[in-house]
C-alpha cells in the first residue's frame, strides 16, 4: 500500500537525527506546513526512529523535535509527522534538578536537551560533538577550551587555575562542566 508520501520520496532530503548529543542514524524526510495550523513538520514514513526531543541537522540547520504524530490513509499508519523548530526550546521549569550521584557509570546526566552519557570511554571528539550541537555563537571559544583541556591532559598538568579564564563560558553552558568532568573521569581511569 502506497501512502501520499511516497509519490515525494525523490524529493525527501536527508537529516541526522542526534538524541541525548548521540548520533543515531540519517533519515528521508520531507520539509512541510500543515495549511490549517501553519506548523512546521518533516514528513517521515511510518516506523522511523525518532522522538520528541531529537535534533535533526540538514545543511548545518538544527531542527528541534518538539512534537510526533501520525497520518492515517484507508485505516493504516501511512506517515509521521515530526514538528519542530529550529530554535533550541527553552526550559520551562524554574526549579532545578539537583542529581545525587553515587555511582553513574553508562548512564545519562543532564535534561533531555544536553545530556552526556556517563561512560569511562567519552572523550575530546565527544565533548566537540557536543560543541557542534549545543556550541551555537560560542563554538571557538568552546574550541580553544578543548585545546587546553587537551594539552593539560597530555602533560598531566591539571589545575583548575587553567581553566579559570573559561569561568564565564563555562557557566554558560550547563552541559561544559559534565564534558570536562566526563574527559577527566575518563583520563584518571586509563592511568
Amino acid at each position: 500500500m502506497l501512502s501520499p508520501l511516497h509519490a515525494f520520496a525523490d524529493c525527501m532530503i536527508d537529516f541526522q537525527n542526534y538524541r541525548n548529543s548521540q548520533y543515531i542514524s540519517t533519515l528521508k524526510g520531507l520539509k512541510n506546513t500543515e495549511k490549517n495550523t501553519n506548523k512546521k513538520y518533516i514528513g517521515f514514513f511510518p516506523g522511523v526512529d525518532i522522538q520528541i526531543g531529537d535534533i535533526l541537522i540538514n545543511s548545518g540547520i538544527k531542527y528541534y523535535i518538539i512534537d510526533i504524530d501520525t497520518q492515517s490513509w484507508k485505516g493504516q499508519i501511512a506517515s509521521l509527522k515530526a514538528y519542530y523548530q529550529t530554535t533550541p526550546p527553552q526550559n520551562t521549569s524554574s526549579n532545578s534538578t539537583i542529581f545525587n550521584i553515587s555511582n553513574a557509570s553508562n548512564s545519562i546526566i543532564g535534561n533531555q536537551q544536553s545530556a552526556i552519557i556517563n561512560n569511562s570511554s567519552f572523550n575530546i571528539d565527544d565533548f566537540k560533538s557536543l560543541i557542534e550541537l549545543y556550541g551555537e555563537q560560542d563554538k571557538q571559544k568552546l574550541y580553544e577550551l578543548t585545546s587546553l583541556l587537551k594539552n593539560c591532559l597530555d602533560n598531566d598538568d591539571f589545575h583548575k587555575s587553567k581553566l579559570s579564564k573559561f569561568s564565564d563560558l563555562i557557566a554558560k553552558h550547563s552541559w561544559v562542566p559534565l564534558g570536562i568532568a566526563q574527559i577527566i573521569s575518563a583520563y584518571i581511569q586509563s592511568h
